[in-house]
């Protein structure tokens, strides 16, 4: 019980300690131009992760779908063939995910129509009325 206490403590201060050692800039520097560039830039890899995760979990539901079916073969009964076939397709779908995506993108814009954040132009008069 009381060590649980010092390592909560110390859990404390370290966090601490890291929160105030970073810097103090802010994010909302320059306005919405400012904001709009941080939120850009902070997402850019954003596909790459969930390409990442689609790969990683495509390929374990392929591994655990071979395991099901193997299963239903040993003991047919017990393990149904359905539960192997669903963690197959799911797996082949997140595998899929990410080629589907850059299709997508390809369709929606191409490279000349994209936006970059120092195009945007915030209009206060806009908002006002």
């Amino acid at each position: 019980m009381k060590y649980s206490n010092i390592a909560y403590k110390l859990a404390a201060a370290l966090t601490t300690g890291a929160l105030l050692s970073e810097s103090t800039t802010a994010f909302a520097t320059g306005g919405f131009k400012g904001v709009t560039q941080n939120i850009v830039t902070s997402s850019s890899l954003l596909p790459n992760l969930i390409s990442t995760v689609a790969y990683i979990g495509g390929v374990g539901l392929g591994v655990a779908g071979v395991f099901k079916l193997k299963q239903h073969v040993d003991n047919p009964g017990q393990t149904p063939m359905k539960d192997g076939l669903v963690r197959l397709g799911a797996g082949g779908g997140l595998l899929a995910l990410p080629m589907v995506t850059k299709a997508m993108q390809g369709t929606v814009a191409t490279s000349a129509s994209k936006v970059n954040a120092s195009e945007l132009k915030f209009d206060a008069a806009t908002f006002a009325s």
